[in-house]
């Protein structure tokens, strides 16, 4: 169990996110993903990683029902 304020590496975040750690640093650069520099490294928050997953996850669903209608479409009428 991690504490609210537990720091995350973009790797991990990638790996909670289910993305690749280029999209990850994509969404920190573009500020979508806040982080704070150690050094060389990013750090993030966990609480804004899973703040991230739950902004993302009605896009994500959306998705997979356009990708099952399609699917639906292609079978059914050849489309």
């Amino acid at each position: 169990m991690l504490a609210d304020d537990a720091e995350v590496t973009p790797e991990d975040a990638a790996s909670i996110l289910g993305i690749s750690r280029p999209l990850i640093r994509r969404r920190m650069d573009v500020g979508l993903l806040p982080f704070r520099r150690v050094g060389s490294h990013r750090r993030i928050r966990l609480t804004e990683v899973l703040a991230l997953r739950a902004r993302e996850e009605p896009v994500r669903q959306a998705l997979k029902a356009l990708a099952a209608d399609t699917e639906d479409l292609e079978q059914t009428h050849g489309l």
